[in-house]
């Protein structure tokens, strides 16, 4: 954090609040920002659990092992401690920290010692030191701040549903593919396709309809492609410019198809192609893009009765496997064997009996397919027991 700190203030770097985050945090919801602002406002210095520790922390043990060279730094004990992740620091202090008289010392210190955790002592101790007031997060938003376990689906799910303050979750597993950052990614997607004042925020240009984003994989995540509804008739997509010359210029939109699109879905599938699901009326229907030439082709319609927005994905077996809300409730579970050359659809397996709005579609990090269906703005999911008995298991919230 001091290296941070250091380059900061090198590249005159204007900035009001430096918020120490990890790569394995998740937003799981808009708001952190907004939070931060208001808590941070007459404050200097913030972090999760700010207290003395127990004297048997053990970041606390490993520290007394070099006490020595931190008591010319830190004085005697009591110390402070604050978990590393979230701890935010007002400009005021980073440049206290910089010019403090015993700024070399405390740089040698932190590259020398061999001690786990430093961070949750040495900065918050430092600033209780150095006069400034200490302060801890509310409870509400440090509850889904911790060091271990990994935040699994479904307490993510519990938090969407119950803490409306948990905006930062910590830990969760750096995989894309993981269960929690799947269903938090394409929830955030969901609010951009239903909610037009998030549409104006996430992209300047009007985008028709319920726009969805693909990051593409095969271009190592450096290229997105848009789909959307047309305002008349059929889809539009467009691509994001691969020049290198610009950034996030459209070249769009291509339109296709012909039916009026309520609700739609899309993934980049294992044939390198996109795969867009898409309800019209109750009625499912596939279109993909084949990727040499750029055309976009319909599939026959694999799905009626149905409402809302499905949820979508290519699963470990490599078949498609759609869901969706029934009009006369529950959920609708169709698959494609994409080994078979025709590429047949089968279903509906209808399971549950609730009336949702939409569904989204993970594989748990069990690789069991999960459904996390949406009522009333509440969260409930179903999980199929795969390679045992396949069959629906649920809900749970």
């Amino acid at each position: 954090m001091l290296e941070v700190m250091e380059w900061l203030e090198d590249i005159d770097y204007s900035y009001d609040l430096l918020i120490n985050l990890d790569s394995d945090v998740l937003f799981a919801r808009e708001g952190f920002e907004q939070f931060i602002l208001n808590e941070m406002k007459d404050k200097d210095y913030m972090g999760v659990g700010t207290k003395i520790p127990d004297d048997d922390f053990y970041c606390l043990v490993q520290l007394r092992l070099e006490i020595d060279q931190w008591i010319p730094l830190l004085g005697n004990e009591p110390y402070m401690e604050s978990f590393n992740v979230g701890q935010a620091y007002s400009r005021k202090l980073v440049l206290r920290f910089l010019h403090d008289d015993q700024y070399e010392l405390l740089k040698s210190n932190l590259r020398d010692t061999r001690s786990f955790g430093v961070d949750e002592l040495i900065f918050v101790t430092m600033t209780d030191r150095l006069g400034f007031s200490l302060h801890a997060y509310p409870e509400d938003a440090s509850s889904s701040i911790r060091y271990r376990p990994y935040f699994p689906l479904d307490e993510i799910v519990s938090l969407m549903n119950g803490k409306p303050d948990s905006t930062l979750v910590h830990p969760v597993y750096r995989n894309l593919k993981d269960e929690a950052r799947s269903f938090i990614r394409e929830a955030m997607k969901r609010k951009i396709q239903l909610s037009p004042d998030y549409q104006e925020r996430f992209m300047e240009e009007y985008l028709g309809e319920m726009p969805y984003l693909i990051r593409r994989s095969r271009y190592n995540g450096a290229k997105i492609e848009w789909l959307a509804a047309s305002e008349d008739e059929g889809l539009l997509y467009w691509r994001e410019n691969q020049s290198g010359r610009t950034k996030d210029v459209l070249f769009g939109p291509y339109a296709f198809g012909s039916e009026k699109i309520e609700g739609l879905t899309a993934i980049e599938g294992k044939f390198g192609n996109l795969e867009a699901v898409c309800r019209s009326g109750n009625t499912l229907i596939h279109y993909w893009r084949e990727e040499h030439s750029g055309e976009w082709f319909k599939s026959e319609q694999f799905a009626e009765g149905v409402m809302g927005i499905p949820g979508f994905l290519e699963s470990s077996h490599g078949n498609f496997e759609v869901v969706a809300p029934m009009k006369k409730g529950g959920l609708g579970h169709w698959w494609r064997n994409n080994d078979d050359p025709m590429h047949p659809w089968f279903g509906p397996e209808v399971f549950g009996s609730e009336q949702y709005d939409d569904v989204i579609l993970v594989e748990n990090n069990e690789k069991h397919l999960t459904a996390i269906a949406c009522k009333d703005g509440k969260y409930q999911y179903y999980v199929r027991d795969d390679h045992n008995s396949w069959e629906w298991f649920g809900p749970y919230e």
